[in-house]
């Protein structure tokens, strides 16, 4: 678990555990004999097409990752429109894999862009010593009298931080059964709402914090706030760190957070702005580190296997497989471990 914001780095991190990948140059993503990943299709869309159907034409495999599938998989707007009939086309390539982030379980209609899907990377990340590290830390933790709801990561309006610190603020009976910890760097047009989070009693630390910081915090929390607007629909590093250490969730009623939670049998609370009280007020899930190890598991499992057929990539054997979510070291035995020449993915820089 790490500090850095984004998702590319933490992405880069697992294909680099895993397969052993590296950062590409812009002649590697045409040259290159091992599989070229796309870490964010939606950015570089244009070169993503290019790149796959030049590579295609050599013989060689392209994988793309859609992280905001959404918009492209449902807009009327004309530009999502023509990337949705782009895509329909490119799944005809069977050197081109276009992978989502989210389960087709999920939203069905991402499978009409997308050949196949893993869970997002931060859903299965977390190593066997931070698991520990977290363990250890709630053993020592000494429980006050009421609930710790934290956010967590950049504070902003797309995380839902003006709801999370309004609700401290308004409604005494959330004063009464929780401490509210925003930890994370207060986006500068949202800052007057840190300060009414803090005169209401609450905590906000306005920076960036260490990885030890990061995993104490959740080793403090006995749930982790991830009702995030529609805007917002799209991030999950936060709620897949909580989802891997067994912490309930708060996610928004309808979203695909939400949908995901109850597809996968999620620890959450689904919560409507306009019930927030109602809901906050009521039961919480306990939190389960054995279900969250299992989880975590289970979509390590199934993600790898998906990751190493779009690459070309022979199976990982079963023992290996079952143990993907732990180990640090790259996947399969020494003689199929990918190198730079055969196998390995590149990310375009």
């Amino acid at each position: 678990m790490h500090s850095e914001t984004g998702r590319r780095p933490a992405y880069l991190r697992a294909l680099e555990r895993l397969f052993g990948a590296r950062h590409g140059r812009l002649r590697d993503l045409f040259l290159a004999r091992a599989a070229v990943v796309f870490l964010a299709v939606e950015e570089t869309f244009l070169l993503y097409v290019l790149v796959a159907l030049v590579r295609a034409l050599l013989g060689r495999r392209t994988v793309g990752l859609l992280l905001r599938p959404m918009p492209i998989a449902v807009s009327p707007r004309l530009r999502y429109r023509s990337k949705r009939m782009v895509l329909r086309v490119m799944k005809r390539c069977r050197l081109v894999r276009t992978l989502t982030i989210v389960p087709f379980s999920v939203f069905p209609a991402f499978s009409a862009i997308a050949d196949d899907w893993i869970y997002d990377f931060q859903l299965w990340d977390v190593t066997e010593e931070e698991r520990e590290a977290v363990e250890r830390l709630r053993r020592e933790r000494r429980p006050g009298n009421r609930f710790v709801m934290t956010a967590l990561g950049t504070q902003s309006r797309c995380k839902g931080f003006d709801l999370f610190a309004d609700a401290f603020a308004r409604f005494s009976a959330l004063r009464k059964r929780f401490t509210f910890l925003a930890c994370g760097r207060v986006a500068p047009d949202i800052a007057e709402h840190a300060l009414v989070l803090e005169e209401a009693g609450g905590v906000a630390v306005d920076r960036v914090l260490s990885d030890a910081e990061l995993l104490g915090a959740y080793a403090a929390s006995d749930v982790i706030w991830c009702l995030y607007p529609r805007a917002g629909d799209h991030a999950s590093g936060i709620l897949g760190r909580a989802v891997q250490l067994g912490i309930p969730v708060v996610v928004r009623q309808g979203s695909l957070a939400h949908r995901l939670c109850t597809v996968e049998n999620l620890l959450h609370i689904a919560v409507a702005p306009e019930q927030i009280i109602e809901r906050l007020t009521g039961p919480l899930p306990p939190q389960n580190a054995a279900w969250g190890r299992y989880a975590a598991r289970r979509f390590a499992q199934r993600s790898e296997v998906t990751l190493r057929a779009a690459f070309g990539m022979a199976p990982a054997t079963a023992a290996r497989n079952a143990d993907v979510s732990q180990d640090v070291s790259p996947a399969g035995s020494p003689a199929d471990a990918p190198t730079a020449g055969r196998a390995a993915p590149l990310e375009p820089s």
